[in-house]
């Protein structure tokens, strides 16, 4: 940048943190009233309205049905650089005392508070006007792969036709006039304030059926075909097919028999046999798959038997823009030093985020203030300051800096032809 252009990001930075300091108690304020509203995706009623009329009460309009619960709300005219704050806004289940109920366990209602605050920061500097360009919040339903039996009925009913919420709203093309993803995440590292460039795993589901033919296991065995063995053959397969692929690939295969016919007297006739494949890249999952599904044919083939492959559309690996984080990483170190920011850890985790980040240059920064165990009944916000201020602070200013300088401004080339790669090869193996 020239010195002039210097001259007014200083005078925009400063402005920013005004506003930071100007909304700190509404920010926190709406992080603990959505933290009390938890709701599992597809379910996040309570958490639209509420978010809803945040928007509208700041002038702000969105739409509020998409994917069911998700929103989208925009400010600009649509031309010049497009930006989208993505935040989850689902709860989980979890168990305390035998008893299972909701609760916001992953910190997904800290992303929504943050990034709605963010629009309102950016609307009442007039930011946007200022440098032109287009920011989005969206706020996807349905992050955790949780609930099926629930997410099968609506998408028996039409509703959903995937069970992940930014799966749907991919598919309704709500982020395809969307230049990059600025998108953020608690992590449990309480020694650190974030970290920048982690990866998660990708996954899928299959469910393998063996088909066979029922006899008396004493009297007459020879005359069945032993569903029961294809599996087992399956399961000694894909052992011996997880040393093909290299440890960095981060496989994990990991099958289980979950439905099977026939007593102690009668030769199973029907053996289901499920497993995610996790992987660290899209070809080593794809290729996994391939794999398995031959594993699971071949083994039914060489003893009669016959067997089905369904498959469930997971989540693709996250890779991350190196880019944007560089944009990121910048104004987390005017918070701390090197020492509190952690770099490209390698998660075994998975997130839809993973399906934004092969479509579109995509960010999903980290950033500590809970203590307790994610997925418990013991997850609890304990840094408010970390959590909900310096998080939005970095949000903010970066997003400054993406309307203000073309030089930053990652570009989303071969979005169209990604986006049909995805429809056909990724989300065509849904139920």
């Amino acid at each position: 940048m020239a010195m002039s252009e210097v001259s007014i990001m200083e005078s925009v930075y400063r402005e920013a943190d005004r506003l930071i300091e100007e909304n700190r108690e509404s920010l926190i304020e709406l992080g603990r009233t959505l933290f009390a509203c938890p709701e599992a995706g597809f379910k996040e009623v309570k958490s639209n309205e509420i978010l809803t009329s945040f928007l509208v009460q700041n002038h702000i309009m969105c739409r509020n049905d998409l994917a069911l619960t998700g929103i989208r709300a925009d400010l600009g005219s649509g031309n010049g650089y497009r930006i989208a704050l993505v935040a989850d806004m689902d709860a989980l289940y979890v168990r305390d005392g035998g008893t299972e109920y909701p609760y916001h366990s992953c910190g997904h209602s800290v992303q929504t508070a943050v990034m709605a605050h963010v629009m309102k920061m950016l609307k009442d500097g007039g930011f946007v006007e200022k440098f032109g360009g287009t920011v989005s919040l969206i706020v996807t339903p349905a992050e955790e792969f949780i609930d099926f039996g629930y997410r099968e009925q609506l998408r028996k009913d039409g509703k959903i036709r995937y069970f992940s919420g930014k799966q749907n709203m991919i598919e309704q093309g709500v982020f395809d006039d969307v230049d990059c993803v600025i998108s953020m995440h608690m992590n449990g590292d309480q020694g650190t304030l974030f970290d920048i460039g982690s990866t998660l795993a990708g996954f899928m589901v299959k469910r393998a059926v063996f088909k066979g033919r029922a006899s008396h296991s004493g009297a007459a065995p020879h005359l069945g075909l032993n569903a029961l063995h294809g599996a087992n053959l399956c399961m000694s397969a894909i052992s011996y097919m997880k040393d093909q692929f290299p440890r960095e690939a981060g496989l994990q295969i990991h099958p289980v028999i979950t439905e099977s016919t026939g007593t102690v007297n009668i030769i199973p006739d029907r053996v289901v046999l499920e497993s995610y494949i996790r992987a660290n890249t899209l070809e080593e999952l794809m290729k996994a798959g391939e794999k398995f599904d031959s594993c699971a044919v071949h083994s039914a083939k060489a003893l009669g038997l016959e067997c089905e492959i369904e498959n469930e559309t997971g989540y693709m690996p996250l890779r991350q823009s190196d880019e944007l984080n560089q944009v990121i990483h910048r104004h987390m170190l005017e918070i701390c030093g090197e020492d509190k920011i952690v770099k490209g850890v390698v998660s075994g985790a998975s997130g839809d985020v993973g399906d934004l980040g092969y479509l579109l240059p995509t960010v999903q920064f980290g950033f500590s203030g809970m203590k307790g165990r994610f997925h418990s009944s013991d997850f609890t916000i304990t840094d408010e300051e970390n959590a909900y201020i310096n998080t939005a602070r970095v949000v903010l200013k970066s997003v400054l800096d993406l309307l203000a300088d073309p030089a930053v401004q990652v570009k989303r080339d071969g979005y169209a032809e990604r986006k049909e790669f995805y429809r056909k090869h990724w989300l065509c193996k849904e139920k």
